[in-house]
């Protein structure tokens, strides 16, 4: 008995001597809690892997490991997020949250250790169990919100009424004609999605390709949108909200197609509507035409004397205005309404610069500007 006791005791002390022995690798997810993100943490690691592994760089995680949206390979790109190593495990923190109900597949590949395993490559999947509710969420609009749109549309919004799953659009969108035809390849199929930080607006982009004249795509096919016939966007409602529910009721959005806009953008068509001193009545800026309701809150402001004049943004006029109402009474004097280059409208025509530029011909060379003033004054 003494002897055994012995040789366990000599046992343990070698391995605290040398270190965690290395063991079968393993997948688990761990449960999200009030103050921490769901994350995936592989153990299984030697002592001598893990401080091999301390010393990866971002560039070489991923030919050990990968975390992907469980599905085909190639229509689901890897999860964004940061690798962690830790005294007894490599864990996986996503930049965003798991969605609940979602599965997420986690390839591991051994030979790719610094001191390369035998054992071959695996794929595990983990999940977030849904939350146990009824389906609520629902698309509340979409933008452009005019009747009738232009025929090179580039860029269309979704808002949705509560934080949606990061699933990609593409699975659940479809651009169909008046005789209720799906449009192909109308749409962009992109590795990225683009979601508003708060998960309620999604970006949805027709294909540059088909809208560009003297494109491949174009010159074949055309443009999806044909002016003088109606279509409408058709959202599924399998697409999972941020519980991981689907949408509450299908989405439609129909309108018209009229002439394609391919003129860039000109303040001196703008209206500036200045308001009168000591009221907080909106200032109100009129366009000639629709411009980008996403861009249209983050790239306009006000500034007095250089510094920002705090208040809340509205669009309006099926995004033909921009109003702006101060937080505090208008002061009498001059200010300025501040323009950033980036704003555009639907099409993609910028400040100076339109979208469809065939020959680069009778355009304006000159770079545009940061941002622009233009003055106003409140009397």
């Amino acid at each position: 008995m003494r002897r055994a006791c012995s040789a366990g005791l000599l046992a343990l002390a070698l391995v605290a001597a040398c270190g965690r022995p290395a063991g079968s690798l393993s997948v688990s997810l761990v449960p999200p809690t009030a103050a921490t993100k769901a994350f995936i943490s592989v153990t299984g690691f030697s002592s001598s892997e893990l401080a091999s592994l301390a010393t990866f760089t971002r560039e070489q995680w991923p030919s050990l490991m990968t975390i992907s949206v469980d599905g085909p390979a190639e229509s689901n790109p890897p999860v964004a997020g940061q690798y962690r190593v830790t005294s007894t495990s490599v864990d996986f923190i996503p930049t965003f949250p798991f969605d609940p109900g979602r599965g997420y597949s986690v390839l591991l590949d051994p030979a790719k250790l610094p001191t390369p395993r035998a054992a071959a490559a695996f794929r595990t999947v983990v999940v977030i169990p849904a939350v146990l509710r009824s389906p609520s969420t629902t698309v509340t609009r979409m933008w452009p919100s005019a009747d009738v749109v232009p025929e090179n549309l580039l860029r269309i919004y979704l808002e949705f009424s509560a934080p949606m799953s990061r699933a990609h659009g593409r699975d659940f969108l479809k651009l169909v004609d008046e005789r209720g035809v799906e449009v192909r390849d109308a749409l962009l199929a992109l590795d990225v999605d683009f979601w508003s930080p708060d998960g309620r607006r999604y970006t949805v982009f027709l294909d540059p390709g088909r809208v560009k004249r003297g494109i491949l795509p174009n010159d074949q096919i055309g443009r999806a949108l044909k002016p003088g016939h109606r279509f409408a966007l058709i959202v599924d409602p399998a697409w999972r909200d941020g519980n991981g529910q689907p949408l509450a009721a299908p989405f439609r959005h129909e309108f018209g197609v009229g002439p394609a806009v391919m003129a860039p953008l000109s303040v001196k068509d703008w209206i500036v509507q200045g308001p009168s001193s000591n009221v907080q009545r909106p200032l109100v800026v009129r366009f000639p035409r629709p411009l980008d309701h996403g861009l249209l809150q983050r790239a306009i402001g006000v500034e007095r004397n250089g510094t920002r004049v705090d208040g809340d943004i509205a669009i309006a006029a099926n995004e033909t205005e921009w109003w702006f109402t101060p937080r505090a009474a208008w002061v009498g004097g001059a200010y300025d309404l501040i323009v950033l280059s980036i704003l555009e409208d639907p099409q993609g025509n910028t400040i100076g610069r339109a979208f469809d530029v065939d020959r680069f011909t009778e355009i304006d060379q000159s770079p545009a500007p940061a941002r622009m003033s233009i003055p106003f004054v409140v009397r």
